[in-house]
């Protein structure tokens, strides 16, 4: 073989080699995961990642809790924003996916939207539930996601708040809003121990149609009422889980309660001509208000964390000399920490116009 063919054979196997290493690109390996062993409230040992960018909430109840703490890190919503609350929220919220909630409703949980935005973490919160190891841990099967579930009674929401912080990374928000949250609460048992139970306000939190669908003493439903030092009148052999248990406007009138508290959307508006209604002692004083509710109810509807401004509302429209807030300025500070929203005076005002506001133009 003459120089020349040797030439021409070498130069041909360097440009095959230059082909097929650099026509392919490498193969990448995967950098694996940094995780930690997190334990929740059902006592489950769940590895997390150790940087999480995206969360998916169980329900609504975590959904106002993550949105309050962490709103870019969504990957989706539990229930669709309805009009009213899409007034307080940034558009880049209002298409996100909705996965459904694991619990209410029958459960309507959508696996396969869940894994197909493929968050870091699903996050179930609230009460204790029977059997709420086995579901986390069927959750988490199904969708290959870890799933967590942290304990959030009103009494534990800074806490709450507190283990959000480690698992998102946003530990300043979290600190900044369970503080707001232990200070209400310090308050509260403080101004609540001021006011004798013989002193204490005779209260009907009630909502539908009519108003006779009552939400009863010890009532996960009504427990802003005990922290706001009310007497909740109504006393039944049993509570629902859903609330709102139906009653007579005969036993409403036994109870004659001192103040009614009507949900949102109930008969505030009729209430003052009804026939059977004037003849209650709240009625014939003007003691009705009604509950303030956008985004969120604040007393109940879910039960998460608005409850905490619903605290401070309650006992300031109850015992204003004792739970001493400015509402209106409580509200815009309140709007401003947990939804991340500059609310007017104006806006606070509307807010109130059925309670507080209402007993200031009274006075």
């Amino acid at each position: 073989m003459t120089r020349r063919r040797i030439a021409v054979v070498l130069l041909a196997v360097v440009i095959l080699l230059c082909a097929s290493g650099c026509g392919e690109n490498p193969v990448q390996e995967k950098q694996p995961v940094e995780t930690w062993s997190f334990t929740d409230s059902c006592g489950r040992e769940v590895e997390l990642p150790r940087e999480v960018k995206t969360v998916a909430p169980s329900g609504p109840l975590a959904q106002i809790f993550l949105y309050t703490l962490c709103p870019d890190q969504l990957a989706g919503l539990s229930t669709p924003l309805t009009k009213k609350q899409k007034e307080y929220f940034p558009e880049k919220y209002w298409d996100l996916p909705v996965f459904g909630q694991f619990y209410g409703g029958g459960g309507t949980i959508s696996y396969e939207s869940v894994i197909a935005a493929a968050p870091d973490v699903i996050i179930d919160m609230g009460e204790e539930k029977s059997g709420i190891a086995a579901d986390m841990d069927a959750i988490q099967k199904q969708t290959g996601i870890p799933t967590v579930f942290i304990k959030a009674p009103l009494e534990e929401s800074a806490r709450a708040y507190d283990t959000l912080g480690e698992i998102t990374g946003e530990k300043e928000q979290a600190q900044a809003l369970s503080d707001y949250v232990r200070q209400t609460l310090d308050d509260a048992k403080a101004f609540g121990a001021q006011i004798p139970e013989s002193e204490r306000t005779a209260v009907l939190f009630s909502q539908g149609e009519y108003g006779t669908e009552v939400n009863g003493n010890g009532s996960l439903h009504a427990q802003v009422l005990d922290w706001a030092a009310a007497r909740n009148v109504a006393e039944l052999r049993e509570n629902s889980d859903r609330g709102g248990d139906e009653v007579s406007m005969e036993q409403i009138l036994l109870w004659n309660p001192e103040a009614v508290v009507l949900a949102p959307d109930s008969c505030y508006d009729d209430i003052w001509e009804d026939p059977l209604w004037v003849n209650v002692r709240a009625v014939k004083t003007g003691a009705v208000y009604e509950v303030p509710d956008a985004p969120y109810n604040w007393l109940d509807r879910p039960p998460s964390v608005q409850r905490i401004l619903g605290i401070r509302w309650l006992g300031n429209l109850l015992y204003p000399q004792v739970f001493q807030y400015d509402m209106v300025e409580e509200t815009q500070t309140f709007y401003k920490l947990f939804y991340h929203y500059d609310l007017t005076q104006a806006q606070a005002k509307a807010l109130l116009a059925h309670s507080t506001e209402k007993m200031e133009e009274s006075a």
